[in-house]
């Protein structure tokens, strides 16, 4: 036993010096403590290198499931589009196409310098109006001081407002083809109009205007689209309520009968402003309209179209102007405060203040008319995954670069927001060091810190022995 313990004491690396063979110097209790310090040091550092997870950054082909739905939120404002008309169309690369978005965009009206002028209005539309066959119309004598069968110059206007309690307007254009089919049934309604409530009653006028003789009677009114049928009550269409101007529009169907009920219903609301009548729409008095809310759409390129488009009716487009204001755009849901911290943190380049809506507050005007604007927009998936990665705690943030570009067309002027998905996904992911990695390097701290410790003190002494030589030759 004792030879066996023997040939194992053969094998040991760390043999060792008998005590009165070493020498304690002061410059090796020095380094001494200098190491221990310096372990000490290394090891707290890594150790809290070890705890903190390890960021890393991935670019991978986009991994969405097939078929998830992008959210595109939105809040602009177009000071010369009446809500009355404002539309928002979604078309994409697919084919698909979606006129008149209303269950997810509110329309609110604003003033010329984008100020807040009443309240969300509810887009009630009808999808097709109905009109009479010329053939089956028959008309009456109109007997007026004023000839209504002829468009009404300014000061007739104003002369027909100042005499009858209410008076409804056609406000038209020659060249629209809306018009022109309403155009017999308008003239029919208003004789018999006139013939139902004569100047014995005075009641109620129907009227029309010529918007391309009478262009600035047309401009002060807020005339957009053609035709418009605008009740006036007591010689204006202002109706006040809550501080809020609206006038009242008809949206009825085009036809005698619909327009000779709408008439009947009016008449005896005469001196009544506020009195409500079935078929006609209150809608702010104002020029500007503010659209907001969001559309979820395919990850396909895609687009978004703001235009003024109603159906019955016509609109200039010559003199169209779709300057706008974008307050907000952005995709994907807005990250918490505790997830923008995160983002902040595990972002490759940290994040912006326009990290996510490069087009936040930008103005887009135009002097001239018929202008279209197109942003250009391209979308980048950032899917951020903590250390402690759940299906919860992983989210997506969504960034973009755009370009705008502003140009004459001969075309519906539009405000269009084309966006493009890129097929490359920033995965950026937390992974914690492995516990193999994290002993090997205290190891090698300890070690390195040591050897590196020993060349010195070694040096040191030698150096130290050969002054001392020297010296002693000197004085010898």
């Amino acid at each position: 036993m004792a030879k066996i313990l023997a040939r194992l004491k053969g094998a040991d690396f760390y043999r060792k010096i008998p005590n009165d063979l070493t020498e304690a110097t002061l410059a090796g209790a020095l380094i001494s403590l200098i190491a221990a310090l310096t372990i000490f040091l290394l090891l707290g550092m890594e150790l809290n290198a070890f705890l903190t997870p390890e960021t890393k950054q991935e670019l991978v082909v986009d991994r969405s499931a097939h078929g998830e739905l992008l959210r595109i939120n939105f809040n602009i404002s177009f000071p010369a589009l009446s809500c009355e008309f404002a539309t928002l169309d979604v078309s994409d690369a697919l084919g698909t196409k979606r006129i008149n978005l209303t269950k997810t965009v509110r329309k609110l009206p604003i003033s010329d310098n984008l100020e807040r002028a009443g309240h969300y209005i509810h887009d009630d539309r009808q999808l097709e109006i109905k009109y009479d066959d010329p053939a089956d119309l028959n008309g009456t004598v109109a007997l007026d001081e004023i000839d209504y069968s002829i468009p009404l110059t300014a000061a007739l206007f104003k002369e027909a407002l100042d005499k009858y309690p209410i008076v409804v307007i056609n406000f038209y254009a020659p060249w629209c083809p809306w018009c022109q089919r309403l155009e017999p049934t308008w003239e029919v309604v208003t004789q018999e109009v006139h013939a139902r409530y004569p100047e014995s009653d005075g009641r109620i006028r129907f009227g029309k205007v010529d918007c391309v003789a009478e262009v600035q009677l047309c401009r002060d009114h807020h005339i957009t689209g053609f035709p418009s049928i605008r009740v006036f009550r007591k010689g204006h269409d202002d109706i006040t309520i809550h501080g809020v101007k609206d006038h009242e529009s008809y949206r009825g169907d085009r036809t005698k009968e619909s327009l000779m009920d709408f008439a009947d219903n009016l008449a005896p609301s005469a001196g009544q402003p506020h009195h409500y009548i079935r078929g006609v729409t209150r809608v702010a008095k104002t020029a500007g309209c503010a659209l907001s809310g969001f559309v979820l759409v395919k990850k396909v390129p895609g687009a978004l179209h703001f235009l003024a488009k109603s159906p019955g009716h016509s609109f200039d487009y010559h003199a169209m102007n779709m300057s706008h204001v974008v307050n907000y755009l952005y995709f994907g849901n807005k990250p918490s405060p505790r997830r923008r911290k995160a983002l902040e943190h595990l972002h490759p380049l940290g994040l912006t203040d326009d990290w996510a809506d490069k087009l936040a507050n930008q103005d887009f005007f135009s002097r001239n008319q018929k202008a279209t604007f197109e942003h250009y927009m391209q979308v980048v998936l950032t899917t951020i995954q903590p250390a402690a990665h759940t299906k919860e705690a992983s989210f997506d943030a969504y960034e973009y670069t755009v370009h705008s570009h502003t140009y004459t067309t001969d075309e519906i002027p539009v405000a269009k927001f084309t966006y493009d998905m890129s097929p490359i996904q920033l995965v950026v992911h937390q992974q914690s060091k492995a516990f193999y990695h994290f002993v090997t390097t205290l190891c090698a701290i300890i070690g390195g810190v040591f050897t590196v410790a020993g060349i010195i003190d070694g040096v040191l002494h030698q150096s130290f022995r050969l002054a001392k030589k020297v010296e002693l030759g000197k004085h010898s």
